[in-house]
């Protein structure tokens, strides 16, 4: 006996009933998973001539598989993300901003984010974190790192395998409340132009630590336990540099006596062999920016000379095909002339030999 074909309701209440048998089951053994339309909710925005995407505070379990693939901006804060995996961002290649930040995220696989190679800016804060991905330094446009918030303690340990110099051009690094107490070495960073470690006991925080940052402009100590003669050390050594040190502590701007009999006995962070393979690779980049500017100038001036002197050729070889088609001209209406004056000459010369004749012959009767 065949069972009755279930109507167009009918089968929307089988399809809501299985939609939450299964996500019952799913809850039941801890590993609920999103909807497939629950990517839907992404909002596709455009920001400066960039496309991306808003996937913030969405309660995303894990990163969406199906939008554009060559967005520019993925917005993936304020959501419950625990795990990355090397799938996660494949897809995604031409992203240049990633935003990950206040997820759950614990777990990251080795080569998550080194096909990442056109990202410039990764916020992973206020995740749970214990170490930073390696792979993030050798990025070879990554400017902004933000991982303030996790608990990166054991980071300069991990640091020991890191490749150095690293490749990746950072400009910007966040690790403030990162339980840090002292500043890992990542090795020269010639575009260092802000850091912000605070909110750290930086206990074993020296002025050395600063001599790879040869360009560092701004600095934030706040609330971090460094101590008195260390801070205000460092403070008056960064401040030859130029560098902006934000430090609500009064302690560190004032040099006493006992901090000035100590920092006579160290030197300088200016002198050290970091510091000054950091200024070295500075002016290398500085001399090879001033020579391509210079060759191009060269390049342009040599274009502009052989513009002008085509120009000038063209412009004489312009005059000298008039002067020449002139000239052809006249000789050719010189040429149509002449036989009508050598007809006009003969018809003349029978006249001329006919009246010679007469006169002749009357002269020889006479």
């Amino acid at each position: 006996m065949l069972m009755p074909r279930p109507t167009l309701t009918g089968k929307r209440v089988l399809l809501a009933l299985g939609a939450l048998v299964t996500l019952t089951l799913s809850y039941a053994n801890g590993f609920a998973t999103l909807p497939s339309d629950m990517t839907k909710r992404c909002t596709l925005e455009r920001y400066q001539k960039m496309i991306g995407y808003n996937c913030a505070d969405l309660k995303l379990k894990e990163i969406p598989q199906n939008l554009k693939s060559n967005l520019l901006i993925i917005d993936l804060s304020f959501n419950r993300i625990r795990d990355l995996k090397t799938y996660s961002f494949s897809r995604y290649t031409d992203v240049k901003y990633l935003y990950l930040f206040e997820n759950m995220i614990q777990n990251i696989e080795e080569g998550t984010f080194s096909e990442l190679a056109n990202l410039e800016a990764l916020d992973l804060s206020n995740n749970a974190l214990n170490t930073i991905p390696l792979e993030l330094f050798h990025l070879p446009l990554l400017r902004n790192l933000y991982v303030a918030y996790n608990n990166l303690a054991n980071l300069e340990e991990d640091l020991l395998t890191l490749e150095k110099p690293i490749r990746a051009p950072l400009q910007i690094l966040s690790l403030a409340e990162c339980w840090l107490k002292r500043l890992p070495n990542f090795g020269i960073l010639p575009d260092l132009w802000q850091l912000n470690i605070s909110s750290n006991p930086m206990t074993d925080l020296t002025v050395d630590q600063f001599s790879p940052m040869c360009n560092l402009r701004s600095l934030d100590l706040n609330a971090t336990h460094v101590p008195t003669c260390s801070c205000q050390l460092i403070t008056s050594e960064l401040s030859t540099r130029r560098t902006v040190i934000y430090n609500k502590h009064p302690n560190c701007f004032t040099e006493s006596i006992i901090c000035q009999q100590e920092s006579s006995t160290l030197t300088p962070s200016t002198k050290t062999d970091e510091y000054q393979q950091c200024m070295d690779v500075r002016n290398t980049r500085k001399l090879d920016t001033e020579a391509k500017s210079a060759w191009f100038k060269i390049s342009l001036g040599v274009v502009a000379c052989i513009v002008l002197f085509s120009t000038i050729l063209c412009y004489f070889h312009r005059r000298n095909a008039k002067k020449m088609k002139e000239n052809s001209k006249k000789h050719n209406t010189a040429k149509n002339i002449t036989p009508v004056h050598r007809i006009s000459m003969e018809e003349d010369a029978p006249k001329v030999l006919e009246n010679g004749n007469r006169e002749k012959l009357i002269t020889d009767c006479d």
